[in-house]
Order: C-alpha cells, then structure tokens, then sequence
C-alpha cells in the first residue's frame, strides 16, 4: 500500500506536466498565496522552510517559457500568530528574448481569530513588494520577472473538519515602469476546498473563483503627444474559475514533498500582466522544525 501511495504520488506529477493546453493560472499577483494553504497553516511546527521549482509556458504564438525556483517559510511567533513569505527567482525566454531576475516578495501576517474541536476561523493581511525587475530591456510583461507595484492583500479563511472556505482581496498598487505603463485591477478570490488525508498522503482539491474587478489600464501607445495618454483594456477584467490540486507525502516528521496542479474551468481571455499559462507543474520540498 505504501508503494502504490508513493507511486501515485509521481502519478500526479507527471500528469500535471502533461496539462499543455489549460490555462492553469491564478490572475496571480498574490492573491491566491496568501491564506487558505492548509498545507503549512495546519502544521504546529515552529518554522517551515520550503523550496520548489515550477515550469510552465504561456502556450501562445511568444511561446515564453517560465522556471521559478521559489523560497518560503512559514514562522510562528505566537501560539496564533504566524508570519508567511516567499520570494522566487524567475527566468523567461521566447522568440524576443531572455530575462532572468529575482520576483516579487510576498508577506503576510497569519492571525487565529477562533478555533474549536472542529472549526477554526484564520485572517491574513499582507504585501506584495515590488522587488523584482518590470521594465528589463524593454520587453512585454510577460518576460518579466517582476509585476513592478506594490500591493496590500487581505484573506479570511474558515474550516470545519476537512472543508474549508475562504475569501480573498489584493488591492492593486501603483501604475508600474513597463514600456506599457500597467496599472492593474484589484482582484476577488473566493474558495472552497477539502482535504483528503490518506496515510501519508494529503490531498486539497480547490475550487478558485478569481474576478478582475477592473480592467487593466495602459499607456495609448497609438497616441504620440507632450503628455500621456491611457486606455482600458477589453476584455482585461475577465471571471477566472479553477480547480487548484495540492497534494503532499509527509516523508517523517521533518520533510514532506508536495506538488500542485491546476485545470480552468474558466479562463480570462487577456492577461496584459503576463501571467497567462498554457501550463504549469511544480515540485517541492518541506523542511520543518517543531
């Protein structure tokens, strides 16, 4: 039973890198990293350390490859209070180019705010820092390693056994420095999810309702003149729905991997930010120390 458990486990991977044509994304300016990841929030350990990498491509005529080595940590200052943040190294290349940088930095403050023999109730309040580069060597978005603004992202997040729900917001910042001079919409995350606990095995299928609630704002690149002038994009505030699988094999007390896989229900058609993609699979390591 064991074996068949681990085997199942590179099953998933495998079958995550095969998804070449979903659009496996989640809007993602950090919205959907911060709360609802029951993964670390659950574990009384002290401090988790974790490192993964994911690959994924934006499947379109660019054809931009992305590899992401991404660092996180998870640290309980309290009994119910813990701090999160990640930061990832990111490299692109397509038909215009390669870029490679480190990307934008994410905390957040994890705050307990009720729990009993079956439920608990968590908020989180964090930033997304603009530490990674927007405007490298004058290239789309979608090349770069950073979304170049500084972001505030609110979640609340109840479970009752093995269900929970959550709800999200990330309220865009500043217009960035691209050659397109990006200003982004805020974005709503509501979720629902449920974990499966199989011997060793966790698995938290989540369903991931994304809206832009507004549309994304460039320069009119169409319209020469002393001073700016901006447009909407169409299109740009599009709904997003999908299923989001994490699963992890707890190894012994201190290390676990785990790997995650996602396949839209509904996709936004234009992603101006550069986060569309075609696919994406990741892998990782847990490292904790209680």
């Amino acid at each position: 039973m064991k074996h068949l458990l681990v085997s199942a486990f590179f099953i998933v991977v495998i079958f995550t890198i095969s998804f070449s044509n979903a659009y496996a994304q989640c809007s993602d300016g950090g919205v959907c990293s911060v709360g609802g990841h029951s993964l670390e929030q659950k574990s009384r350990s002290q401090l988790n350390i974790s490192a993964s990498y994911k690959f994924g491509s934006s499947g379109k005529d660019d054809d931009v490859k992305y590899h992401s080595f991404l660092l996180g940590a998870v640290y309980n200052i309290f009994e119910k209070t813990s701090v999160q943040m990640s930061i990832p190294y990111n490299i692109q290349s397509g038909a215009l180019g390669g870029v490679s940088g480190i990307g934008d930095l994410i905390v957040s403050v994890n705050q307990n705010l009720f729990n009993d023999d079956k439920s608990t109730l968590d908020a989180s309040v964090g930033v997304k820092l603009a530490t990674g580069e927007d405007d490298e060597i004058n290239l789309p978005m979608s090349y770069q390693p950073g979304l170049g603004s500084n972001d505030f992202i609110f979640a609340l997040n109840y479970s009752y056994n093995q269900i929970g729900l959550g709800v999200g917001y990330q309220l865009a910042g500043e217009r960035n420095e691209n050659y397109i001079k990006l200003k982004r919409g805020d974005d709503l995350l509501v979720r629902a999810s449920y974990n499966f606990l199989l011997d060793k095995f966790t698995i938290t299928p989540q369903l991931l309702f994304i809206k832009r609630l507004g549309k994304s704002n460039t320069i009119n690149l169409l319209v020469m003149g002393p001073t700016e002038s901006y447009i909407d994009v169409e299109k740009s505030d599009q709904t997003q729905i999908n299923l989001l699988t994490q699963v992890q094999y707890k190894i012994n007390n201190n290390y676990s991997l785990f790997t995650d896989f996602a396949i839209p229900f509904i996709k936004r058609e234009v992603n101006v930010d550069g986060l569309t993609r075609s696919f994406s699979a990741s892998l990782g390591i847990q490292f904790s120390i209680n």
